[in-house]
């Protein structure tokens, strides 16, 4: 296994003549003790990795492997090899090779395989199990159809390896019969795909324009897009789940007779790819480099292990590969650097160097999506797919096409606040960020405070300049309550000189924000950026006791004490105090007033807190007005020191809405006003007054894909104007009266959204994507690039040519798509351009395409995307199409999903790739677990449990299917009987609730129908009939359940459609079934029948297992009952018409339940119960009650019917048969409750009510024979 690895890894080969013996000797000493160490450690391990392998055959599908599992062993090795690495880190080398020597001495060669991936390919690379050799070529026979697009050598490499890596013990799936129902669904996936590959079965274009009555002309038709993932990984189950909403519907849509277009593409604008090629490249030259040093320098560092290199003598084409390994601190948080996100991605060592190159990134992973999405079976027309980027000249030509139409009204350029990236130097879009998605600047007012006495000792850094202390509020209105302001004592702050002189007191974080924001001198930094000029560094408890002139206030001088709680992460580390509208500022106040310990301890003198008490702002019309809104809080609350932080939240909050909305000010120039109305006034006055500056922070959090914290700065951009009043009320216009959203949520987010968008940095100067084409030193970032190519869809094969990234081989040049020459392919405008190289045939079929498929009528997504990606879909169909016929139809939106009520996640065990879950549980077990995940803006869960039982279930469809199509000659014929009625009208009514699932996108309650409920249908079918089914019945059932199924799991439906029932056509290609008008009498008399048997047989359980009795007493066997009588009830007794009467007066919404939820006080003060006997007024309202929670919240308000409209007495008669059967009573009368019987039981009889049936059994004891 180590035969192809360099001499030079081996520890004692290759040794520097220069090193000393003691070197030597110390390394082997540490060699020999620290290999021992790890030998018994993996020997163990190992030995339960064996002993495990002995008694299982592996997990069975879905289950989390169990302690002493290989898997749990290899987790154990892997721990135990980072223990041992912690402890002896120059040792490493040799603790891998003692390691790697115990598993090859174990002859377990492809654990030492699995274990040395799991340990991030530390040990050298070892060729193919032969195992898996002997499944290559089957797997490898569909990797080379990707709509023009091959997987390369290490494209397949990664698949395979990606395979031999799955939860479970290779070797023992392999040879377990456990997997073979899944092995099994796998290879009719397989050849079902290669079917539809075949026969294009999911292309579509648009069809010739009507000329007369015997063309086709417009058919119906369904444009289904979902937002194009981007391409810096595999896709994980989260794409899954939610690009499948897309592809559900594209599949019933096509059943329902619509002409279906569902295409698909690969997005690699922006960021996150340069970023991480950067950090992989930092990393390979860093590790090359300390590589290097471990061989200059023998001493190394506590702080850092040293990453070796090792030369590839065998591949000159691969200059180098690398071994990954963790520093201490990654160690111990489990975090993973770039190098080793792309080992955990399953690709090999030689391969990551390539990676380097950004284009790599956009080779690589396309085609393995695509590979994966044709394994779970998308009806995907794959002619159309492409990547972004001027990586593909034609996608670059429309983007740079839509942006010349955006110019002339929408677009405009100046200095603009965004969030910022110092890393990369440019704006930090939504995209472009590892945290703090939907993150805006927030602009504060920043109040100047000056420092009437400056230490003589600070001068000689300071300069003649005045210094002040300078704090961010969002209150600027409230500063003449201004008291002292707060530092936090070990708080470092920073002397910061403006632009205008003035030096300013502040955390350096804020005065870098400042410095990008042009207020502050600033100097150029070692990383070749800039940053502010500090002119002196003093801690908090420095600045305690500063006397300050502060702006509004009454006090000419107040002071700066501390505050223990103030964030140095959020605004400027200073913070200005206004206790009567700020509780934390108010407790604060409070307790350096009142504990003199404090004062003492913190050397804060009497002077600077005692004088200064609340002052009193504001009033409230709501309230008595004799009290500041903080102190009234806090004193509510029961707050008792400022350090009582989540008290202080909450009661902030309280203040800080209270005094916005109600609040009048009652001191300076605008007393008398309201808060809302001259707040902004005040902030401007103080602002031309020099005592204050405009400020943003972002609002919270921001890391950028580069790995740095975003700051705002003041950037001189691109900028889409989304604050546009008339374009924002065209949008809103349209989302109000035509967009479907199909929840009442989305639709106030989206529009939401619309109205927080405001003005969106469209430009960039680093990354991937479409240059702006009269501005080429800008790049369009990668949302603004990704709202209208849902049209370039339409033509995009036509344009490429089926070939996914834009070759321009053999076809029209690029630059022939001018603006003019887009304009007509996209209906703005209506003669043909002239002097085009591109013929009037063509253009005349690219416009059709365009026409006949826009707009879209289903776009799907992640509920993220509603505060960017969606809303400004909808803005750039506004500005490019006048006509909102052009913009999107509906939009569906769904929650994150979680894998087994938890959040997916690497550390959690439980993420997954889309092709782990499909070689893992098979495509349609997938797309079932997926499609009973959840459908609305909740997080979903995906079940590992109903992925596993789902196969058990497909495989019994199968064989049930494959056992009736053989049985059906000898099933019964001829007309219908009642039972066979029954059932036909059960399928029809699935049929129609299934259509209005699917139309509704509710897919968990499609699924139930199509795939549960006809499960049960059919079992009861021949459980009711004793297994005396109808041809006819039987037949229509499984054709039927193959055409509604097959949008969610349309593998094994094609596969029983063609191969099992014998049809020449595609399943996925048949109508929607036309079921007939279901009847509701037979519906009511089939419920009655199963609500009746369920209670006959939990009667009979009740008799069967009787009550334990005391004890000393001997509990006989229950003796089998041999009669029973059954009481039906024709009508309500009076006192329970009279209760039905009332209660359908009684309103009720859609949900069955009543409008009213006190309703049993309605039913209790109506007439009939005043009039009613005392005996009868409690089993009245008990009767009331339970008709409406029990029936109506079940059958809605037909439960309320007085009468059955059927004969029930009748129906039980004709199936008296079946009822003895299932009872397993041979003699069993049917008889009117309204009549007693010689046998009894009066409180059975009287229980009875229309459509609920009582019973009673009995045990005859035959007489003895005469003597």
């Amino acid at each position: 296994d180590f035969g192809s690895s360099s001499i030079h890894n081996f520890p004692f080969c290759g040794i520097q003549k220069q090193q000393s013996v003691l070197t030597m000797t110390f390394k082997a000493v540490t060699f020999v003790v620290a290999g021992l160490v790890a030998i018994i450690r993996c020997v163990v391990i190992v030995q339960q990795s064996a002993f495990a392998a002995k008694i299982t055959t592996g997990p069975p599908p879905g289950c989390v492997p169990a302690p002493h599992t290989e898997q749990h062993s290899l987790q154990l090795a892997r721990y135990s090899f980072q223990k041992t690495q912690q402890g002896s880190p120059r040792a490493q080398p040799y603790i891998e090779w003692m390691c790697g020597a115990a598993l090859v001495l174990l002859a377990i060669p492809c654990r030492a395989k699995a274990w040395r991936y799991k340990c991030g390919q530390c040990m050298p690379k070892s060729k193919p199990m032969c195992f898996l050799n002997s499944r290559r070529a089957m797997r490898y026979s569909d990797l080379n159809q990707h709509g023009g697009t091959s997987l390369t050598g290490a494209q397949c490499n990664l698949v395979e390896r990606r395979r031999a890596q799955r939860g479970r013990t290779v070797l023992a799936a392999e040879e377990s019969a456990s997997w073979s129902r899944r092995d099994q669904m796998l290879g009719i996936e397989e050849q079902v795909q290669q079917l539809w590959s075949e026969h294009s079965v999911f292309t579509a274009d648009a069809p010739p324009v009507r000329t007369d009555s015997t063309t086709s002309g417009d058919v119906p038709k369904f444009f289904v897009t979902f937002p194009y993932p981007y391409m810096n990984g595999r896709l994980h189950l989260g794409h899954a789940f939610s690009l499948l909403k897309s592809e559900f519907a594209a599949r019933f849509m096509r059943l329902d007779g619509k002409h279906v277009l569902f295409p698909f593409s690969f997005h690699c604008t922006g960021m996150p790819i340069s970023a991480a090629a950067l950090k992989l490249k930092a990393i390979l030259d860093s590790r090359a480099r300390s590589d290097d040093d471990d061989d200059d320098d023998e001493e190394g560092t506590a702080e850092t292990v040293a990453h070796s290199s090792v030369m590839n003598a065998e591949d000159p084409a691969v200059p180098t590969t690398f071994k990954a390994k963790k520093s201490k601190v990654e160690a111990k948080t489990g975090s993973l650097d770039q190098y080793e996100i792309m080992v955990a991605l399953g690709i090999g060592p030689e391969e990551i160097p390539k990676f380097v190159d950004p284009e790599y990134w956009l080779r690589f992973f396309p085609p393995l999506a695509i590979h994966d999405m044709k394994k779970l079976g998308t009806a995907i027309d794959w002619r159309r797919s492409f990547i972004t980027t001027d990586m593909n000249p034609y996608y670059d030509a429309f983007v740079r096409w839509q942006f010349q139409k955006l110019r002339s009204q929408y677009l405009d350029n100046g200095k603009r606040q965004s969030i910022f990236s110092i890393a990369t130097q440019q704006p930090c879009a939504d995209h472009d960020r590892a945290e703090g998605e939907g993150v805006k600047p927030q602009e504060y007012t920043l109040i100047k405070l000056r420092v009437k006495v400056v230490p003589g000792e600070w001068r000689e850094s300071l300069g003649d300049g005045e210094v002040f202390l300078v704090a961010a509020t969002l209150r600027p209105e409230t500063m003449y309550g201004q008291t002292n302001c707060f530092v936090l004592l070990e708080g470092n702050y920073g002397f910061f000189r403006m632009r205008n002189g003035e030096i300013v007191v502040c955390s350096k974080r804020s005065a870098l924000n400042m410095a990008y924001q042009e207020l502050v001198e600033v100097q150029e930094a070692a990383s070749g950026t800039i940053e502010p000029v500090c002119l002196l560094e003093k801690s908090g408890k420095d600045l305690v006791g500063l006397p300050l002139k502060a702006p509004l206030a009454v006090h000419d001088t107040i002071y700066a004490l501390p505050m223990l709680t103030i964030s140095m992460d959020k605004g400027t580390g200073i913070v200005t105090s206004v206790p009567a509208e700020s509780p934390d500022d108010f407790m604060c106040l409070k307790d350096w007033k009142s504990r003199a310990n404090w004062r003492e301890q913190f050397g804060v003198k009497e002077e600077w807190c005692l004088p200064f008490d609340v002052i009193e702002i504001m009033e409230f019309p709501d309230s008595d007005g004799s009290t500041a809104a903080a102190p009234y809080v806090c004193e509510q609350m029961k707050i008792g020191s400022h350090k009582e932080r989540d008290k202080l939240a909450a009661a902030k909050k309280e203040v800080y809405m209270k005094g916005f909305y109600s609040g009048v000010l009652t001191v300076g120039p605008y007393a008398g006003s309201k808060v809302m109305d001259i707040k902004d006034q005040i902030r401007n006055d103080l602002i031309a007054s020099g005592e204050a500056v405009p400020y943003f922070e972002p609002e919270s959090r921001v890391v950028a894909r580069s790995g740095d914290e975003c700051i705002v700065a003041l950037c001189d951009q691109w900028y889409l104007k989304y604050s546009d009043e008339q374009w924002t009320q065209r949008v809103k216009a349209h989302i109000e009266n035509d967009l479907n959203m199909f929840n009442e949520a989305a639709k106030k987010n989206m529009l939401y959204a619309v109205g927080w968008l405001g003005d969106w940095a469209c430009s960039r100067t680093f990354g991937l994507g479409t240059k702006l084409p009269w501005d080429e030193q800008w790049l369009i970032e990668s949302l603004s690039d990704s709202t209208i190519y849902m049209a370039y869809y339409t033509v995009a094969h036509l344009i490429q040519g089926g070939e996914l990234y834009g070759s321009t081989d053999g076809k029209i040049a690029p630059d022939a798509f001018t603006e003019e020459v887009f304009d007509y392919i996209f209906c703005i405008r209506q003669d043909v351009p002239a002097d085009t190289a591109i013929s009037t045939e063509l253009l005349h079929r690219m416009r059709r395409e365009f026409e006949f498929w826009y707009p879209v009528d289903l776009r799907c997504s992640g509920r993220d995307l509603i505060q960017n990606h969606l809303t400004m879909s909808l803005f750039n169909h506004a500005a490019v199409w006048e006509d909102p016929s052009r913009w999107p139809q509906a939009m569906y939106c769904n929650g994150h999903v979680m894998v087994d009520s938890e959040k997916m996640s690497k550390s959690k065990g439980n993420f997954m790739t889309l092709e782990e879950a499909i070689q893992t549980y098979s495509a349609d077990a997938t797309r079932i677990a997926c499609a009973g995940a959840g459908d609305n803006l909740n997080d979903a869960n995906w079940s590992r449990e109903t992925a596993a039982k789902s196969i058990l279930r497909l495989t019994t469809l199968q064989a049930w299917t494959e056992d009736m199509v053989k049985r059906l000659p000898s099933l019964r014929s001829g007309e219908l009987n009642f039972l066979d009625r029954i059932f036909e009208n059960e399928i029809n009514a699935a049929v129609t609730q299934a259509h209005a699932a699917y139309t509704d996108m509710l897919y968990g309650e499609a699924l139930r129908l199509v795939w549960f409920d006809m499960d049960t249908l059919r079992s009861q079918y021949a459980i009711l009939t004793n297994g005396d089914v109808h041809h006819e019945v039987t037949k229509r059932l499984m054709e039927v359940q193959m055409v509604v199924l097959s949008p969610i799991a349309p593998h094994v439906c094609e596969h029983l459609w063609r191969n099992v029932l014998g049809k020449q056509s595609f399943v996925v290609r048949e109508p929607w079934p036309t079921p007939a008008a279901v009847d509701g009498i037979l519906k009511r008399q089939y419920e009655v029948i199963q609500g009746s048997l369920r209670f006959f047989r939990l009667e009979l359980d009740k008799l069967m297992s009787p009550k334990k009795k005391k004890k000393k007493e001997q509990a006989g066997p229950a003796t089998k009952p041999t009669h029973a009588v059954i009481w039906v009830a024709k009508n309500y007794k009076q006192y329970q018409q009279d209760i039905l009467s009332v209660l359908q007066q009684i309103e009720f919404d859609a949900e069955n339940a009543p409008v009213d939820p006190d309703f049993m006080r309605t039913v209790k003060n109506s007439e009939v119960m005043k009039d009613m006997p005392k005996t009868n007024v409690k089993k009245a309202m008990s009767f009331a009650s339970f008709v409406v929670r029990n029936e109506v919240s079940i059958r809605g308000p037909a439960a309320l019917d007085l009468q059955l409209p059927f004969d029930e007495d009748s129906m039980l008669k004709d199936i008296l048969d079946v009822v003895k059967a299932q009872l397993g009573v041979p003699n069993i009368e049917v008889c009117d409750a309204e009549r007693e019987h010689p046998r009894g039981c009066d409180s059975q009889r009287e229980a009875a009510t229309p459509g609920n049936a009582r019973i009673a059994f009995f045990v005859d004891v035959p007489e003895p024979a005469a003597a």
